[in-house]
């Protein structure tokens, strides 16, 4: 199941809500909850029992466990059972969505921790055969934007590069954790395009600094949408691409990355991981044709497309912050 964070036009701007994609249409699961609990009988407690379950943020729900999961399963089941055009919420009010109804915002706002696991320019000319310890770097929650947004060219730049990654949402917290349970550790999945500004990015390499030429406005494009619970087989098969203008330029699975999930929940979460953080990695630590593939130089004006058929894509135009060297 895809689950969406997203705000209606009659939302004030804190009041998130959690939807979920059930055939063409984005379901609010608050109020399609407490619609299913109020038939039951139990109307007077529906909406708080609603909001517990589905919160007004997806990290806050994965948080929730299990229980959260199965109240998804018995709203899921109740709206194929009914359809989504007749379903209201306890006081009759609307609950199915057209996509283009809903502001959809990045899936998740404030991670803890958010690191796209890498290397740096250097060191990517031995990666291959396949490194033992997975370095990363931070993308920052202030840089996160969504399908639709545009990617802003940062004026400080004159080389920006995008790669296609796949970030894992941790639903269960730890430290330390056995690379043999890293498996129980994962809420699901979703897509993010790692922007940098590769040629501060090269600069700060030289002190081993990682940080602003990963993260600026627009440096983390995330979502649409998280894709929960996978299994181990659709998770490693997952299909990711990332297009410029039409053209393909990165292709990758889990299953072609120089790192396995199993390293990178055992060595980053010697920090202490949290449910709603997540771990990203991408195009370029992933072997195509015995080489690790390069992120895709752009250029001002360009439609990046980054997609996977499981999850959705996210579509950007890349547009002139303004007064940047070229």
């Amino acid at each position: 199941m895809r689950i969406y964070l997203g705000l209606l036009e009659s939302s004030a701007p804190n009041q998130t809500r959690i939807f979920v994609a059930v055939d063409t249409k984005l379901i609010d699961l608050p109020l399609a909850y407490a619609g299913y609990l109020s038939l039951s009988g139990d109307r007077s407690t529906a909406y708080e029992r609603a909001s517990f379950y589905f919160p007004e943020t997806i990290s806050a729900f994965v948080v929730r466990g299990e229980q959260s999961l199965q109240a998804l399963e018995e709203v899921v089941s109740y709206v194929h059972k009914i359809g989504g055009d007749d379903l209201r919420g306890p006081a009759g009010e609307k609950v199915a969505y057209d996509l283009a109804e809903v502001r959809v915002l990045p899936p998740l706002q404030n991670p803890e921790k958010s690191f796209v696991i890498g290397f740096s320019d250097r060191s990517r000319l031995e990666a291959v055969p396949r490194a033992e310890i997975p370095t990363g770097f931070y993308k920052l929650p202030q840089t996160f934007v969504t399908s639709g947004k545009p990617v802003i060219w940062p004026k400080f730049s004159a080389e920006v590069d995008a790669d296609a990654c796949l970030a894992l949402v941790i639903g269960k917290g730890g430290k330390r954790i056995d690379a043999a349970r890293a498996w129980d550790h994962i809420a699901g999945v979703t897509l993010l395009i790692d922007i940098t500004a590769r040629d501060i990015n090269r600069r700060e390499g030289l002190t081993t600094n990682n940080l602003l030429g990963k993260n600026f406005p627009s440096s983390t494009c995330l979502g649409p949408c998280i894709l929960l619970k996978p299994t181990r087989a659709e998770l490693e098969a997952l299909e990711v691409e990332l297009a410029m203008d039409g053209s393909i330029k990165q292709q990758f699975a889990l299953r072609d990355c120089v790192f396995t999930i199993e390293q990178m929940i055992a060595r980053w979460s010697i920090l202490g991981i949290k449910p709603g953080d997540f771990l990203a990695i991408g195009a370029s630590m992933a072997i195509q044709d015995n080489r690790l593939q390069n992120p895709v130089p752009l250029k001002i004006g360009s439609n990046l497309r980054c997609s996977s058929p499981a999850i959705g894509e996210l579509s950007h135009q890349v547009v002139s912050g303004g007064g940047q060297r070229r």
